[in-house]
């Protein structure tokens, strides 16, 4: 036994020298020193994030270099970050999460899908004032379900997993139709798919400690050899209800001919493609097809829409003031109670409020892009090929020439003479990323949060339950939304 645990050891060493032998000779960006063989900076980078990111910024200058999980990670700062984003031919997001995530495992029929973008902005986000009176009615009956009328005060812990399903009801109708989106089932994979899928991204990269990519390389083979896969579920419940929706639709187009009333949704767009074979309908592409927009857009949303949430529950001496601007837009609602989609341009200060939030979101750093080739910096430092970068998101949001006076401070109405809506990329927001490939769908997210948002601060009071501001659940440089108790109230007119 302990023979192996010596020849073990020798092994791990003899790989971990090889490894840095690896390294290149470029003119890189300062190594930080560290302590500790093969841990090298991890325990500093996930436990005393913050302030570790300082020093080594105050030490080194606006690009540095970490040891973490067994590999070199280069920080961007707030004078190059810009440069990662505009350079989308050295720097790449999407190989990235290939990196760590192995969703073209997961989903096995993914690598057929290569036009996601365009399919997004033909099927839904050109659409999205089309779609605007089914997405609010959509809303408000999933958060009448979800929340209900609040006589009585109503405290909700984890605000987060109910959000995902009000969240989760208009996209599915969206993309499913209005049909199969009535199903709980179908709710409940289109809240949870994400999820459920992120188990990948949640387990420490341990093995990387040994060799840079072992453990997504050990996640792929899992995910290979059928031993574990968590999107399974989830395309089976898909597939069912797909299978008699596309059935429905091919016999019911067929028996009425002219007279047929055809779907409109995400779906319907899909069985009218070139490709699209009605006598042999390949059900789990189109599976994993809407997994993929179900991964990329209800997390995010429903984080957001929470952490906004959360973030007035713990300010409520600014509901009144949203609540009379909400007040205000509410005239232009129709005898149902659904507003006109230019209704959105009059929440200038719940834009604002929604802004701010997602500035003050707490990531400490993010977008991770892969360098496709070396690269030379506009200060002439060099990054080479292969190697991962992270934007470091607090150099950009602490900054007072970027962000204004107290630029740590969440005020809510920061924005609003600035001409900065929410959905807007500038330089000193990063959010939705930045340059050509910054979130194509990110329109479509902020006014489904503004028109939830709407109609709850029109419905109810809401507070934290301390009574205190509460704070982000901090994961190292990332952050979740808080699960904290918030307390609904029916708001008295």
């Amino acid at each position: 036994m302990y023979q192996a645990i010596i020849l073990g050891f020798i092994l791990i060493i003899t790989l971990y020298v090889l490894k840095r032998m690896r390294e290149p000779k470029l003119n890189m960006p300062p190594l930080i020193r560290y302590k500790f063989p093969i841990i090298g900076h991890t325990y500093s980078y996930l436990y005393n994030t913050e302030e570790f990111l300082k020093q080594c910024r105050k030490a080194y200058g606006d690009i540095f270099c970490l040891y973490i999980w067994g590999q070199v990670r280069i920080i961007v700062g707030k004078e190059h970050s810009q440069e990662v984003l505009s350079r989308d031919d050295v720097f790449d997001f999407s190989k990235a999460i290939e990196r760590i995530f192995p969703g073209d495992v997961m989903l096995k029929t993914l690598e057929r899908f290569t036009n996601t973008s365009k399919v997004l902005k033909e099927y839904v986000l050109n659409k999205m004032k089309f779609y605007n009176e089914r997405m609010q009615n959509s809303l408000y009956s999933a958060t009448k379900k979800q929340i209900g009328e609040c006589d009585e005060p109503k405290v909700i812990y984890n605000i987060y997993n109910l959000i995902t399903k009000i969240i989760s009801a208009p996209i599915a109708n969206i993309f499913v139709g209005e049909e199969i989106s009535q199903y709980e089932e179908i709710i409940t994979t289109f809240a949870e798919f994400t999820s459920d899928s992120a188990i990948f991204l949640m387990i420490p990269p341990i093995l990387d400690f040994i060799y840079p990519g072992l453990q997504n390389y050990i996640n792929r083979i899992i995910l290979r050899l059928g031993l574990y896969n968590p999107a399974v579920k989830h395309q089976n419940i898909l597939i069912k209800h797909l299978k008699k929706q596309i059935c429905k639709r091919l016999q019911d187009k067929e028996k009425n001919g002219e007279s047929w009333k055809r779907p409109d949704d995400f779906l319907q767009d899909t069985m009218e493609e070139e490709d699209f074979d009605p006598n042999n309908v390949d059900y789990p592409f189109i599976a994993d097809k809407l997994g993929v927009f179900i991964f990329v857009s209800i997390h995010s949303t429903s984080s957001t829409c929470a952490n906004a949430i959360i973030d007035l529950a713990s300010r409520p001496e600014y509901m009144q003031e949203l609540y009379e601007e909400q007040l205000e837009v509410h005239k232009e609602a129709d005898e149902n109670g659904i507003l006109p989609f230019e209704a959105l341009n009059n929440m200038k200060k719940l834009d604002s409020f929604i802004r701010e939030s997602l500035r003050l979101t707490g990531f400490i750093t993010g977008l991770q892009h892969a360098i496709l080739k070396d690269y030379t910096f506009s200060n002439g430092l060099q990054v080479p090929e292969d190697y991962l970068i992270d934007l470091y998101f607090d150099d950009i949001y602490e900054d007072e020439s970027l962000q204004g006076p107290n630029p740590k401070s969440f005020e809510p109405f920061r924005h609003l003479d600035a001409n900065v809506p929410a959905s807007k990329v500038t330089r000193n927001y990063l959010a939705f990323g930045g340059g050509k490939h910054a979130c194509p769908g990110r329109q479509f997210a902020i006014n489904e949060i503004k028109f939830f948002m709407h109609d709850a601060i029109l419905k109810y009071n809401f507070r934290t339950e301390s009574g205190k501001i509460e704070e982000k659940t901090r994961l190292g440089p990332m952050t979740s939304p808080s699960s904290c108790g918030v307390v609904f109230e029916k708001r008295n007119k």
